[in-house]
């Protein structure tokens, strides 16, 4: 009788283990096909994880272990570098590759017909790339990093035409690229400028139809795609060809994951699809984060500055407390801030009002309509929106309840209030801050051109990143009793994490030998918690919470 022979499989489920199946006699798969399987009474389809394996190793009895159900014919392969991506995501965000498996795989689509292409006007010719002086100098600066193979941070305005610039450059050379956005709006700009330099960009993002989504992983899988713009889940396309990543506004929050496993950020999820493929990353922002400067001060990472053609001025800043004394203010607006309004809008320019948050929207629309009626050169928005703006549109920006930005409780509020306030000085001739606490750090380092490196020195005093890592336990459940009950079993069971925390289930852990060592032991203290008392989904785990 010939031996039975077995296979491993990554499901699209939390398992902590890669359950073992049987092949029939005759029956041929390698790693990474996908298969049919029931696991728990149900039938999933899992990716062969490991031919020619030995259950009896790990002490499975082999007359406990099912055969497959068959091999899965519309599926095509998933590529030994998806599966080594899936490994390391799921090692540092601490879950499991069946659940990177189902957020690269969501429904675990089939093939099906194909749809037609995006319409592309058949004459459309690629617009001759023109470069300056300084993004050429740019450009040879992340050229020569690169063949140092360090990861670039490009911190500038406008970035796009380097971006085209590389990405022509590398698919080229017989590669592909992944242009990543933080938002889909965001993205909406970008293609356009993209576009017009290589009219057979693909896309990829929620707002794409399945079909869509469908046809242009296949020309990625195929080879076919060779530059492809989207947000974090294009991270999960099965590149076979990467030379190139570029992560664009790489300080952006919106690149990371909150909700479900795995809990990723695509800046640094980037960097390790790049490390699988032997690709390059591009980290750029005109506001880059505290993590990544921090990462080119210590050398880890290059770091290019591209200047700005826009005129920046010295940001006006408007002591409210003061005006108050002497009854400079009316409603929410100084005197000299609408004294500024005026004159702007007298000249024929556009006026940017940014209120604290939407709940304080139509006070302010209401105040400054009141003052002056109608006039479209005025916008009144919040800080979420100002995301879409464009360099140069409004001639005066001025932030009215500027103080609310600087929170309290978040250690990264500053550095977050730092980079929206440079972005609104990027994109006006004045930018005003109406505050009562003009001296407070965040707004001298703006009057003074500093960047978010200010706040390093807290940082280490505190022990906050980017000198430790964070990781957040969570736990969630509709019954308050057993809420309660779960709560306290986790907080005692944690208590022999070595590590500081931050109430009950936050811990910041330093950057040396013992943090993997220390995540793991968080890992398997909450995988204990579920097996033992049948308690899952209702426990979380987020490394590096946003």
């Amino acid at each position: 009788m010939p031996q039975k022979r077995y296979i491993q499989l990554i499901l699209p489920l939390k398992l902590e283990w890669e359950p073992y199946y049987s092949l029939d006699e005759g029956a041929e798969v390698a790693v990474g096909d996908r298969v049919k399987a029931e696991f728990a009474h149900r039938e999933y389809i899992g990716v062969v994880s490991r031919t020619e394996a030995n259950p009896a190793s790990e002490g499975v009895a082999e007359d406990s272990i099912k055969n497959i159900l068959g091999k899965e014919e519309n599926l095509p392969p998933i590529s030994a570098r998806e599966i080594d991506f899936w490994r390391l995501l799921s090692k540092y965000y601490l879950c499991t590759p069946g659940e990177v498996y189902k957020a690269a795989y969501p429904g675990l689509r089939t093939a099906v017909k194909s749809p037609r292409k995006k319409s592309v006007p058949a004459d459309a010719q690629p617009s001759p790339l023109t470069l300056s002086e300084e993004e050429s100098d740019a450009v040879s600066g992340i050229r020569s990093a690169f063949g140092k193979g360090k990861t670039v941070l490009l911190e500038g305005q406008d970035r796009t035409a380097i971006y085209i610039g590389l990405a022509m450059d590398c698919i080229a050379s017989g590669k592909s690229v992944l242009m990543l956005v933080p938002e889909i709006a965001l993205s909406k700009q970008l293609e356009e400028k993209v576009r017009k330099a290589y009219p057979e960009l693909r896309t990829f993002h929620s707002q794409e139809t399945a079909a869509t989504k469908r046809l242009v992983e296949r020309e990625v899988r195929e080879g076919k795609a060779k530059l492809v713009l989207g947000t974090r889940s294009s991270l999960f396309l099965p590149f076979r060809d990467l030379g190139l990543v570029i992560v664009d506004d790489e300080h952006d929050s919106s690149y990371k994951q909150s909700s479900p496993a795995p809990r990723y950020n695509a800046r640094e999820a980037s960097i390790f699809l790049a490390s699988v493929h032997g690709a390059k990353v591009l980290l750029s922002s005109s506001t880059p984060s505290l993590e990544s400067l921090y990462n080119s001060e210590t050398g880890l990472f290059a770091h290019v500055k591209l200047k700005s053609d826009f005129s920046i001025g010295k940001p006006l800043l408007i002591n409210t407390s003061a005006e108050i004394r002497k009854n400079g203010m009316s409603g929410s607006f100084s005197l000299k801030l609408l004294a500024e309004i005026k004159d702007t809008l007298d000249a024929g320019e556009n006026v940017l009002l940014v209120c604290r948050a939407k709940a304080a929207l139509q006070e302010c629309e209401d105040e400054i309509r009141a003052i002056h009626p109608d006039n479209p050169h005025i916008t009144v928005t919040t800080p979420a929106a100002i995301k879409l703006l464009l360099p140069g549109e409004y001639a005066l920006t001025a932030v009215l309840q500027a103080d609310s930005l600087l929170g309290k409780d978040d250690f990264r509020a500053d550095e977050r209030a730092l980079q929206l306030l440079q972005q609104l000085r990027n994109h006006s001739r004045l930018l005003v801050i109406q505050t009562r606490e003009p001296r407070h750090p965040v707004f001298q380092a703006l009057a003074n051109g500093r960047n978010g490196l200010i706040f390093l020195p807290e940082r280490r005093a505190f022990n906050y990143p980017p000198f430790t890592r964070i990781v957040a336990v969570d736990i969630r459940d509709d019954n308050e009793k057993r809420l309660w009950k779960f709560s306290r079993i986790l907080a005692d069971e944690l208590k022999s994490v070595p590590a500081r925390r931050i109430g009950d289930f936050t811990f910041i852990l330093p950057r040396d030998k013992s943090l993997n060592s220390t995540k793991t032991a968080i890992y398997k203290i909450v995988e204990n918690i579920e097996r033992k008392y049948h308690y899952s989904s209702h426990i979380t785990i987020d490394v590096d919470p946003a």
